[in-house]
């Protein structure tokens, strides 16, 4: 577990420049938000645009989520029981817009059943992989593919918990 933390804390200094003066300072602690329990550190790619994100797991042509110069965004595999989840983590410059992309994206990527009014969505696949996405705040968190629904619902539990207690 130390290990991990070490770990992830040189990631964050190698990936993530320090926060500047007058940049918000939440974009220098998106890292912060990954547990670090099951973290492929291998993995981890922050980025701020949607071909960064579309060159290693394609998500769509358009920029669903988005991503821009005042956004930054992170992913990640873990590993799980049964397998491996993917994860997406994106801050917003403000509550409003993670809310905004939260309600367009959920839409599109959850085929039945998304509640715009709910902070929080978990759903089966047609893959038969589940997925989830969370609006934190100014974060959006999305588990884009976990083997089972426990496993899914674990991961971005811990990543909300996280994400709040960053604020």
């Amino acid at each position: 577990m130390r290990k991990a933390l070490i770990f992830l804390t040189l990631v964050a200094c190698l990936l993530s420049p320090s926060a500047a003066p007058g940049q918000d300072p939440a974009r220098s602690r998106l890292l912060d938000v990954l547990p670090a329990d099951g973290l492929d550190g291998k993995s981890v790619l922050v980025f701020h645009d949607q071909a960064a994100l579309n060159a290693h797991y394609y998500l769509a042509d358009e920029t669903v989520l988005g991503l821009d110069k005042t956004t930054e965004a992170v992913f990640a595999r873990y590993r799980t029981g049964p397998g491996e989840a993917l994860l997406l983590v994106v801050s917003y410059a403000s509550d409003e817009k993670a809310r905004l992309v939260y309600e367009k994206f959920g839409a599109d990527f959850f085929p039945t059943g998304f509640d715009r009014k709910s902070v929080r969505t978990l759903e089966r696949l047609e893959t038969g992989d589940y997925a989830a996405a969370v609006r934190a705040g100014a974060f959006l968190i999305v588990v884009l593919e976990a083997p089972d629904r426990k496993s899914c619902d674990e991961l971005v539990r811990r990543v909300e918990e996280r994400a709040l207690a960053s604020r």
